[in-house]
């Protein structure tokens, strides 16, 4: 019984090999990208057989295969390993391997993007790090020996942000490969900054903000490029922050038209008055003020929100 059992796998076992041997049709990938070192024929193609041989080492260059010429070339490799002939049946139209063994810098990376921009953009952008900075997510970029890259798309206009930029890579005038590269764009801008803690709802000071210049990769935010002194922070900020437009604006202690309550003393009584501001003012400041009851015009000083202090004349 047992003798039977190993008959029957290695009867399983061989006809295995003969069929591994017999299928000899294989398929070639349109496109294949490779390394440095050695190339072998299951790498561009779907060959899933034992016998896998070497058919390029380090490749400097692209190559472009045909069936013909590939049936051609693992049929020489066949005969000169085993000695005997046989047919092989390679299927698909053309393949090209395209060796990216190679690298650029970070900065040549840079410098290529930065040329194109500057070539492909209305305005003028000035040198690298005059008015825009860019900056590479990667250290290093493989690059495919012996093609041309040209990056394409590049707008002609250039926005802060993140950003994505196509480059081809072109061999013999035709395009053989793309791929996307990401940059970090930084634009220059101006704005106004705190120079110390500013409560909220304070009105601010020469003493607290300053203009400066930095970069930015944000394209959303409007930062206040015109002077805030005067106007109220709608919120606190802390110091050495970028104060953005809708953080600022020009308010009151008491806007015109707002109902203010009128104060004063007549010896030891204390009156309050309806009336309503007939210009805006801030606290400290004098404002006429409308008498709702004798529609007299009456001018006092700004207190509190929406209260004011008629003095003694």
């Amino acid at each position: 019984m047992k003798i039977w059992i190993s008959i029957f796998f290695s009867l399983v076992f061989c006809l295995s090999v003969m069929a591994n041997r017999e299928d000899k049709r294989l398929y070639l990938k349109p496109k294949t990208i490779v390394g440095a070192g050695e190339i072998r024929l299951s790498e561009f193609t779907n060959w899933k057989g034992n016998w896998n041989p070497i058919l390029f080492r380090n490749l400097k260059s692209p190559v472009v295969l045909n069936p013909d010429s590939l049936t051609e070339m693992i049929s020489s490799l066949y005969l000169k390993e085993f000695g005997t002939s046989t047919e092989f049946e390679v299927m698909g139209k053309e393949g090209i391997l395209l060796p990216k063994n190679s690298t650029i810098t970070k900065k040549e990376l840079e410098e290529s993007l930065w040329k194109g921009l500057t070539s492909a953009n209305q305005k003028d952008l000035g040198e690298m790090g005059e008015n825009f900075r860019i900056q590479s997510e990667k250290e290093s970029f493989p690059v495919i020996t012996g093609t041309s890259p040209v990056w394409r798309s590049l707008g002609r206009t250039l926005h802060a942000g993140k950003r994505l930029f196509p480059l081809d890579f072109y061999y013999e005038g035709k395009l053989v490969h793309s791929e996307s590269v990401p940059f970090l764009i930084e634009e220059k801008k101006k704005a106004y900054f705190t120079t110390k803690e500013i409560p909220a709802k304070t009105v601010l000071t020469k003493e607290d903000v300053e203009l400066r210049f930095f970069f930015s990769a944000d394209s959303l935010r409007e930062y206040t490029e015109e002077n805030p002194v005067g106007k109220t922070a709608l919120n606190g900020f802390l110091p050495d922050t970028a104060i953005e437009k809708k953080q600022v604006r020009t308010l009151h202690t008491i806007e015109r038209g707002q109902e203010v309550e009128l104060v004063y003393t007549i010896g030891n009584l204390l009156l309050k008055i309806k009336t309503r501001a007939l210009a805006s003012g801030n606290k400290g400041e004098e404002i006429p003020l409308l008498n709702l009851a004798s529609q007299k015009t009456i001018k006092a000083r700004v207190q509190n929100e929406g209260i004011c202090l008629l003095e003694e004349r």
